[in-house]
């Protein structure tokens, strides 16, 4: 042992490394660090690949800014860039508008309802088309009495019914 002027007693450097070595909160480090070597020597070696292609992602970075400042001098690209501002920046607008913050608050855009609109839409297409298939038929007073007893007709008779009432209310309502 060496007896500093400080009076501070120093162990030899060995010492200090063999009792460090033995104290078993190092040796449950050590045991953990020598688990993850596999993960360390891999990262090391990505961060030594990137730090050898640096130069070349430097000059790549390098030449897109030079690409990006030409561009943007040429009078078309500011002006494209200029109106892709503008249309960001109407959209913006647009988004924050009473108007459609009430329509995101509303039912409209519920799931439910935007089925609801895509069986209306099929059902209006495939109309069309049958009725551009089979022609105009001319429906009496029996023909309609006869169709609202067809068991086909019948829930689509429950909805409009059942939506005519709610509707209602709603109108009732507002």
């Amino acid at each position: 042992m060496k007896i500093g002027e400080g009076s501070v007693v120093e162990a030899p450097i060995d010492q200090l490394l063999i009792e460090k070595i033995s104290d078993p909160q190092t040796i449950e480090q050590l045991v953990r660090l020598l688990d993850k070597l596999e993960h360390i020597t891999f990262l090391f070696d990505m961060v030594e690949h990137f730090m050898r292609r640096g130069p070349e992602i430097a000059d790549s970075i390098n030449e897109l800014i030079v690409i990006l400042r030409q561009s943007l001098s040429k009078p078309e690209y500011a002006m494209r860039f200029e109106r892709a501002l503008t249309a960001v920046q109407q959209m913006q607008e647009f988004l924050d508008s009473p108007q459609v913050q009430e329509l995101f608050k509303s039912d409209v855009l519920d799931v439910r309802s935007v089925q609801m609109v895509g069986k209306v839409s099929r059902s209006m297409l495939q109309a069309t088309a049958e009725t551009a298939r089979t022609g105009t038929k001319r429906v009496g007073l029996i023909g309609l009495m006869r169709a609202l007893s067809d068991p086909e007709v019948q829930p689509a008779l429950n909805f409009v019914l059942n939506f005519a009432r709610h509707l209602s209310k709603e109108l009732g309502d507002a």
